[in-house]
């Protein structure tokens, strides 16, 4: 089994991080200010009809692009705050000493993912790390042809129910069953667990329980 991890909201419990710097963006363009249950509420893919929502009108590209901007000024600012998901180091080291492969896939851009996977010395377990490059899409944008691309580097585009994803959004799902990988998503991140059961797959309190599900092949 190889096993896809998802970063934000997934290994990385960054929500904290993701309220202050919404409502940094918020605060900027006449926005309500929100907390982390109105964030889990609302979020959504792509991620510039997240803000649309909030504000109420529909923000040219340019626009999006500047917002994207400002949230992750205030987000690099802010990241000594985070830490991992609790169990995340058990749930990766469950899959290595089982024998399987794993990678992570983030939209994180690449250039402030890769610092982060250093600083909790985790890229052991990864046999490839792959960021948003901004080479395909945009910022915020749906996953699935990012999936794709980081499965296709990894040569697996052939054995899709090899293949698992672990996540916290519906999108997560969408990209996972769009290339036929088996998927367990993990309410502990950016959606309440309500929204993610109506998604139709399995969804699990914890990243170890996730794991475990994976690797019974019950998924």
């Amino acid at each position: 089994m190889h096993l896809v991890w998802d970063w934000n909201g997934t290994l990385f419990n960054d929500l904290e991080v993701v309220v202050k710097s919404v409502n940094s963006v918020l605060a900027n363009i006449g926005g309500p200010a929100i907390d982390a249950d109105a964030y889990r509420s609302h979020y959504t893919r792509p991620v510039k009809l997240f803000y649309d929502k909030l504000v109420g009108r529909e923000f040219t590209t340019e626009e999006w692009l500047e917002l994207d901007s400002e949230f992750h000024k205030v987000y690099v600012s802010s990241l000594d705050s985070a830490f991992l998901t609790d169990d995340a180091h058990l749930a990766l080291e469950t899959v290595a000493t089982g024998g399987h492969t794993q990678s992570l896939l983030s939209m994180l851009p690449h250039v402030l993912l890769m610092p982060l996977v250093e600083r909790f010395e985790i890229g052991h377990y990864f046999d490839r790390v792959d960021g948003h490059q901004g080479d395909i899409g945009t910022p915020g944008d749906f996953k699935s042809a990012y999936l794709a691309r980081h499965l296709e580097a990894l040569t697996r585009e052939d054995a899709p129910g090899t293949v698992a994803v672990i996540g916290d959004t519906p999108d997560d799902a969408v990209a996972a069953l769009a290339v036929g990988a088996k998927i367990v998503l993990y309410d502990g991140g950016s959606h309440h667990r309500s929204d993610l059961d109506v998604v139709g797959v399995p969804v699990m309190s914890t990243l170890l329980e996730a794991v475990e599900l994976v690797l019974k092949s019950e998924v």
